[in-house]
């Protein structure tokens, strides 16, 4: 942020110390412990993993021997990439991390994002989630943040894309126009398919499957779903309905997100005043078999600036 006084600069240092502090006091009574990411990844190992992140974003730096770095674009690579060859106790690991995320933006100029994050590794799947979920909404609301939460499973859009048969190339063209929310993208990807007339009436209907849990239900309940996306469904359904306040989750069955480590459980989260999320994360076990050992990981990372901003707004 700029600032045109001291006087103003002292106030958001001093709000912002306050909103960390009441996080990691938050998050460290739930159980988990801080743990520091590093600033640089190796660029190809990082685009192998992570084909759906645009390149030109990335700040790229050559260590001393040819190497390409990049800084830090994405923190969950960086941690697993430094947990899971260590892994060995069997117990469930609960960590947190207070660090930065860069990016170059389209000016050319690097961007800083300061992100607070938490990992749930090895708890049961379904307990895991259900403390995530929980975890989430005690954060916005001890704030007092006017916030909601869109939810998916990654699975149930899989087993869309399992019945329309799509290569790499247009499974990547597919989540980019979800990602954007092109109505008119979506359309014309639609006539260009030889879909069935079942396929195009859950292509069309995609953007529409979102809202409370009951009104999805209505939806799905007109559509003709493969067993991959009606488990995901009932399973979506099930974590949502364990949560004892469930007002300001949405779900959101075209969600994506811009990696594809995801595997199960995603969602996003907003606040009031805000025009991009503050809140996003999810179930990613296929990223820790990557570095090793696949286990039980879910978690999410929360834009601290925005909750810094709305927090300043209301005093």
């Amino acid at each position: 942020m700029t600032f045109l006084n001291i006087t103003d600069e002292l106030n958001y240092q001093r709000v912002k110390f306050g909103v960390i502090q009441k996080l990691q006091e938050l998050i460290i009574g739930e159980g988990y412990i801080l743990f520091e990411p590093d600033f640089f990844e190796d660029y190809e190992a990082f685009v192998l993993k992570n084909k759906r992140v645009k390149k030109e974003k990335m700040i790229k730096l050559i260590d001393n021997d040819g190497t390409i770095l990049v800084l830090r674009p994405d923190i969950t690579t960086s941690l697993m990439r430094q947990i899971i060859p260590k892994w060995q106790n069997p117990s469930a690991l609960r960590i947190f991390y207070n660090s930065t995320i860069f990016s170059r933006n389209p000016n050319g100029n690097m961007d800083s994002i300061r992100q607070f994050g938490i990992e749930l590794l090895g708890e049961k799947r379904e307990d895991a989630d259900l403390e995530v979920l929980r975890l989430m909404v005690k954060m916005f609301e001890s704030f007092g943040l006017d916030y909601v939460i869109e939810v998916t499973d990654t699975r149930f859009l899989e087993g869309l894309i399992d019945d329309i048969k799509l290569s790499d190339d247009e499974q990547r063209t597919f989540k980019d126009i979800l990602y954007r929310k092109s109505l008119y993208d979506l359309n014309q990807f639609i006539t260009s398919k030889q879909f069935s007339e079942d396929q195009k009436n859950m292509l069309n209907a995609l953007f529409s499957l979102q809202g409370n849990l009951n009104d999805v239900s209505d939806m799905i309940q007109q559509l003709n779903l493969n067993v991959k996306a009606k488990v995901a469904f009932k399973e979506l359904c099930e974590s949502l309905e364990a949560i004892e306040n469930r007002g300001n989750f949405m779900i959101d069955l075209s969600l994506v997100s811009t990696y594809d480590y995801y595997d199960g459980m995603l969602f996003k989260g907003y606040i009031k005043g805000s025009k991009e999320e503050v809140l996003s994360g999810g179930r990613y076990d296929p990223l820790t078999e990557n570095f090793g050992k696949k286990m039980s990981a879910i978690g999410f990372t929360l834009n601290t600036q925005e909750v810094i901003k709305e927090v300043l707004r209301d005093e």
